[in-house]
Formats: structure tokens, sequence, C-alpha cells
């Protein structure tokens, strides 16, 4: 099939000189694809066919520019950021043996550089078909690639251009993470309908007052980010941008700061999805702030309830992608006919349809475990078993009520509380560790909490050192407590109840 990047050179022939690229960079399209096509070359010659490419970004321009160029030379790609430790990149870039890196150098042009990591290590092979990998937490400690085709991506970003929507002579901000898979919808929407990305400082993702500058100088029509950063801007004083749209993505939004969104923008969308589902899932409107939902599925796409059957009642659904003009097919509406409106029923929600990922990268068991035929309203299909809660009001909206294990969304992050504990219980001095999130019924006050057993000599500081240069930033918890031995139930297991009630205890607010 033609790739989201071939799509991409194919729609742009019509206004090569339109502006593509504004902000950190002043790129037409023209040029745009010139980069892109200059960097598929070099892949095509340093690389065997089907490898995979990973891509260390700094810039929302230059990461285009990656997934452009890995595109056209039927490469994957694999996004990494640089706000990972070293270790953690080196790690997951010799577990999914990338045949190349590209960095950013300081003119912000693209440089691939042989992974020295790698070496005497046969590059992987077979990802023609392979649009990326994506590495998000695992509870056992070590992270997971979730392999997207190309397929998948295509019809995703048909369908986000169509719903919530980008006209050509509009602009969306290019600002988050670029390992954190929502960039792609920054990255990607844009030039799929000739419109113009906003490439932002990567600083404006912490900083709400450049964040602010940033719109105040491009006007971008379309602004996306998770739930904690709108708190952040809100609580920095952001007045909002009544011309924008926002979509809030990454994390679960509630009614209070839905409440204080709706007046600051022209449309509040709140979008719901795994990575596995290539980005997002769902799609809902907020037009009131009073009740949250998941909304309608995205084309292609289709969410029901474990056991029940059941999904919204607007899901647009077939077995095949999105069409390319971003129309929705409207055969196969599911309902959810029989139902009892009383009863509304609760379970895990599960996702189907050609947005699904492939799996994981060599995780045979983990692949099987998590992405399984079971009954929908369309009959057996291979579903994701999301992990989430949900739960179908009698209206036939589906509400997201929560997690089911022990992970969680944080700042827009995919958290397993098990690859926390695993990272410190890897410390020579710790002997065990229990990980929690504070105040998980309030996102703006949300902490991420570790208990460790450890030996005298294991500080603090030095526990807190050892943990950023192994995690990510957003997952390095901000609350350790070093103890001799962690409370047990009679069971003996860790007593988190004690253990929350110790962090409660201490907490100076």
């Amino acid at each position: 099939m033609i790739t989201i990047a071939e799509e991409i050179l194919r729609r742009a022939d019509g206004y090569l000189d339109a502006p593509a690229v504004e902000g950190s960079a002043q790129l037409t399209y023209r040029e745009l694809i010139a980069r892109g096509e200059a960097l598929a070359a070099v892949l095509r010659r340093e690389t065997p066919p089907g490898a995979l490419v990973a891509s260390e970004a700094a810039t929302s321009h230059c990461g285009l520019t990656a997934v452009l160029a890995a595109g056209l030379a039927r490469r994957a790609l694999l996004p990494l950021d640089l706000g990972y430790p070293p270790a953690y990149r080196e790690g997951v870039i010799r577990e999914a043996r990338a045949a190349l890196v590209l960095r950013e150098d300081a003119s912000g042009e693209l440089v691939a550089e042989v992974p020295q990591v790698l070496e005497g290590v046969e590059p992987r092979v077979g990802l023609a078909d392979t649009a990326y990998v994506m590495y998000t937490s695992g509870s056992t400690g070590k992270p997971k690639g979730v392999v997207i085709s190309q397929e998948a991506l295509h019809g995703r970003i048909a369908s986000l251009a169509s719903t919530p929507g980008l006209a050509r002579h509009e602009s969306m901000l290019g600002m988050s993470a670029l390992s954190f898979d929502v960039s792609l919808a920054e990255l990607l929407v844009p030039p799929f309908v000739g419109a113009r990305l906003v490439s932002a400082p990567a600083e404006a993702r912490r900083d709400p007052n450049l964040f602010e500058e940033v719109l105040d100088r491009y006007h971008p029509d379309v602004l996306q980010a998770t739930p904690s950063y709108w708190r952040l801007a809100l609580a920095m004083g952001w007045e909002g941008a009544p011309q924008c749209r926002i979509w809030s993505v990454g994390e679960a939004m509630n009614t209070t700061l839905a409440a204080e969104l709706v007046p600051l923008c022209r449309e509040l969308w709140n979008l719901y999805g795994p990575t596995e589902a290539t980005i997002y899932a769902t799609i809902a409107h907020v037009r009131s702030p009073e009740r949250i939902v998941l909304g309608d599925s995205l084309p292609g796409t289709a969410v029901c309830l474990a056991g029940h059957g059941a999904g919204p009642s607007r899901t647009a659904y077939s077995d095949a992608p999105a069409d390319p003009d971003g129309a929705a097919d409207p055969e196969g509406t599911a309902d959810a006919d029989g139902a009892d409106p009383k009863a509304e029923p609760q379970g895990e929600i599960l996702i189907y349809g050609a947005g699904l990922a492939d799996g994981y990268l060599d995780r045979e068991e983990l692949t099987r475990e998590r992405f399984t035929v079971m009954d929908t309203p369309h009959g057996p299909r291979r579903c994701y078993r999301t992990g989430d809660l949900g739960r179908l009001a009698s209206d036939g909206e589906l509400e997201f009520l929560g997690r089911l294990d022990d992970q969680l969304k944080f700042r827009g992050y995919r958290v397993e509380l098990g690859h926390i504990e695993a990272v410190f219980e890897d410390h020579p001095s710790v002997r065990a560790a229990a990980a929690l999130a504070l105040a998980p019924e309030d996102p703006a006050r949300t902490q991420l909490a570790v208990m460790v057993a450890a030996e005298e000599a294991a500080t603090v500081r030095d526990l807190r050192r050892w943990a950023m240069e192994r995690l990510p930033r957003a997952m390095v918890p901000e609350r350790i407590a070093v103890v001799p031995a962690l409370p047990r139930t009679p069971a003996g297991k860790a007593d988190r109840v004690s253990i929350r009630a110790t962090f409660a205890a201490a907490d100076p607010r």
C-alpha cells in the first residue's frame, strides 16, 4: 500500500511553494519534501531494506522530516526523546536493533549515525510495512515496543484530518515530545491536508509563558496537549485562545478542567486511545462540561465492553482502514440494541479494527495476551484489551472509569508502577520497592511516590539519581521514602494502604 509519506508527497504536488512549516524553521512544501527525499536516499544507501531507524530529533520539523524519510525509504521509525536518560535510550536502541540513529545537529539538520551499542549485532529487518515502533512502559521494568503498520497510521491520519479536522489554510501547533505517539498527529495531519505545522521550541512543553508567546506570534488553529499541561497553563495565568480548537489527549479529562477550558477556546475535543490503537481510538466534542464521555470511534476502529457485546451507538466501523480522503464508511454501525438501559454495564474497554497495532516487538506471549479474539457487536474480532474500565450509559455513551491494574496515565505518559519498582530494585542496596500514585483522584495533585527497603548506605539523593539515569523524567517519583523494610499484609504483599498513609502523614501540603 501507499505509505503516509508517499500520500503527502502526492497531495503536495499542487501546492509545492505553499508554507509547510513555520516557527523553529520556515519551510515550503518543496523544501520539506527535498529534505525528506535527501534523507530517504541516505537511509536506502546506509541500511538494509525494511530496517529500523531511530530518531532523536529535538524539534517538530526535524521529527516530520524523519517520518517522511522513513516512509519514503520504507524503513520503520523508532522515535526517542532526548529527555530520556542516555542509558534508557541506548537500551531501547540495543533491544530494537536500530540500524541508524538520526540526530539533530546545531544547524537543525538530521545526521545519520551508526549506534555504537550495536557493534557486532545485525540490524533488525523485515519492517518494510511498519510505520513506527513506539516504546512504552512495561510492568516488568522492561519497556515494550508497540509495532504500528503503515496501513494503520495512514488510516488514522486520514480520519483525524476529517474529524476533528484541519483545513488547508489552517495550522496546528507541534509541541508534544516526539516519543509520545500523539506527536504524530501534530506532525502528519497538517501536511496531509496542505496546512502548516507550527514547530514550537521543546522548552514550550514545560514553560507555559513560552507556549503563550508562540500562540501570540503564530496563532495556530489547533492546539493539542494533556490535561496535566492545560492545568499547568491555567495555573500560570493563561487566559485561553478563543480562536483555537483544543484537543485534550493522553489522560482522562474531568468535568472541572472541561468547565475551565470550554469558555477559553473555539472548540474542545476529548480524544482517547492507547498507543496500541494508533494514537487515538475515540473522539468526543465537549460541548457541555457537566459530563465527559469517550464519544465516537474513529473510522476503521470500534470499541466495546468485554463480556457485554456493547459499544457506543454511533460507532462507524469496518475491517478496512479509513478512506484516504477521510470519509467514514457508514456501514456496520454498531448499537447497543437489547441492552438494559438501567443496567449501565461496566467492563474492560476493548478496541478492534484496522487501526490496531500489529503487536509488541519480540514479545509474542505478551502480544497473544493483550491482542486476542473476543466477541464484539460485529462478531468475533481481534481485540486489544486496554486494561481500562468503562461504563456504557443508558444513552449509549461510553464513559471512562479508570484502570483495572497498576498502570496509570501521568502527565500524558503511560506509567507502569511495576516498571518503576523494577528499576529501584536493580539498585545494589535495595531489597524491595513499592510504587504508587498519591492523590490519583485529583489529577492536579497527583504525584508518583516510591517506598524503598534498602541498606542505610542508600540515600534519597542517591536513589533519585539512580532513577533519573534509568527512567524517563515523567516516571521518576517525586517522593521517595527509604525504610528498613516495607510494611506487609498478612499475605506477605506490600501493604499499600499503610504505605499510602505514611506518605499522606508526611505530606507538607
